[in-house]
């Protein structure tokens, strides 16, 4: 004997329209026994208190709008609503939200197609751990695949941060001969800040600001429907399913020069599954914004440090030195795709410059930094550009960096030359 939930629940399906079949299928109960409650005829348990669906109907407009915002967890509206004061139990919220479950997976199977140049959609992957220059990183996948050629673009990382979440933006519209008017992806927080209530995005403005460089509208999935950029989900596949296996390389530059050769060779030149032509020839049909003559955008990572009272700036585990003028200042440190390290003062000018060291605990000095001090300092020998050695604690904390034993009087001289 069927349960008053079961009946309720069988009746509100095909009250929404699910055909005969698709109940039997969602419930698991026989077809005759679905049309046996459609028409009246399956006796009612005496144990069950008639009327228990309407206990719902009070909160329906409520569970409504948070499904239309994406929530589908009956655990979560159980307990919303509870508080709202409702009586019943949560059975009858699984099987109102059940059928508008499925309906809204069968129509995240919708193919949207967009128009040539429209749009563009990118997705990071993970693809476990590289070892970096001494050091075990994660290591990224970033994919962008333009969504009327299915034309896509493949480099690999060992950090998404908000600067190389920009790289591979640009880097991408160089290989792919232009800019879309569209890019669509996650609610990432190097591209959304936060997400208010009503919808309104408040962005990050680097990448705004990146965005408006290059012409293209920045659009960010609704939370929950990360499906709605469903052609790059399917390259991360494809590239876990057909460049990934077995692959073997030396370092990350080697990496990455065989995903270009994968790029040209295989991905973009095979004969697509879903339009059936190469995405190399629709490219051409693309006509997407030219970036011809148009100079890199700045990508530099921007970071703030404040200089030791031995004129050094610490960045990722090494010492930079800078003027004595600047001892014990904040200063901007910004590190080129190029890996150059250039050291601003409070007013954006240019302190100091330096290529950026691999390893850890190295001390990297220009002499003409300390001149000021030298000269008030006669008895001490003019420092000498030094690199040493990185020590063998690279993964853990850095070790404090060797500092030459002086006598007492010296710092009091160097403290009156700074001030």
């Amino acid at each position: 004997m069927l349960r008053v939930e079961d009946r309720f629940m069988i009746k509100d399906l095909h009250r929404r329209g699910m055909a005969i079949s698709d109940i039997a299928r969602t419930t698991g109960h026989d077809r005759k026994t679905i049309r046996a409650i459609l028409n009246g005829s399956v006796e009612r348990s005496p144990q069950k208190r008639r009327g228990r669906g309407k206990k719902l109907d009070p909160f329906i407009p409520y569970l409504e709008m948070r499904m239309e915002e994406g929530v589908f967890n009956c655990n979560k509206l159980y307990d919303e609503i509870r508080h709202q004061g409702y009586p019943g139990g949560k059975s009858l919220i699984k099987y109102f939200v059940q059928p508008r479950r499925e309906a809204r997976r069968q129509a995240a199977t919708v193919r949207f197609e967009t128009l040539p140049g429209e749009q563009a959609q990118v997705d990071w992957g993970h693809f476990g751990f590289i070892e970096h220059y001494g050091r075990r990183r994660r290591l990224y996948g970033f994919v962008m695949t333009l969504g009327w050629s299915r034309a896509a673009y493949l480099e690999f990382t060992v950090s998404a941060n908000a600067a190389w979440w920009l790289r591979c933006h640009m880097h991408a519209f160089r290989y792919l001969g232009g800019v879309p008017r569209v890019v669509l992806h996650d609610n990432l927080k190097t591209a959304v800040v936060d997400r208010q209530a009503d919808g309104a995005i408040r962005w990050n403005a680097r990448y705004l600001d990146f965005a408006n460089y290059y012409g293209f509208t920045p659009k960010a999935c609704r939370p929950y429907r990360a499906q709605t950029k469903g052609k790059v989900e399917s390259g991360v596949r494809y590239v876990r399913g057909n460049f990934w296996p077995g692959l073997k390389f030396v370092d990350l530059t080697d990496l990455n020069d065989q995903a270009h050769v994968w790029l040209d060779l295989t991905a973009n030149v095979r004969i697509h599954g879903t339009t059936g032509e190469m995405p190399f020839e629709r490219l051409a049909l693309e006509h997407l914004q030219p970036i011809d003559g148009k100079p890199d955008y700045d990508t530099s990572l921007i970071v703030f440090r404040r200089a030791s009272k031995d004129c050094l700036v610490s960045y990722d585990s090494n010492y930079y030195s800078v003027p004595s003028e600047y001892a014990g200042r904040t200063l901007e440190v910004k590190q080129t795709e190029e890996d150059q390290l250039i050291i601003l003062n409070a007013q954006g000018a240019e302190i100091a410059h330096h290529e950026v060291v691999q390893g850890c605990n190295q001390r990297i000095v220009v002499p003409v930094h300390y001149a000021g001090i030298s000269s008030r300092s006669p008895s001490v020998s003019r420092p000498r550009a030094i690199q040493l050695l990185p020590t063998e604690n690279c993964g853990g904390q850095p070790a404090a960096p060797e500092v030459e034993a002086r006598p007492l009087a010296w710092y009091d001289q160097v403290l009156e030359g700074i001030r």
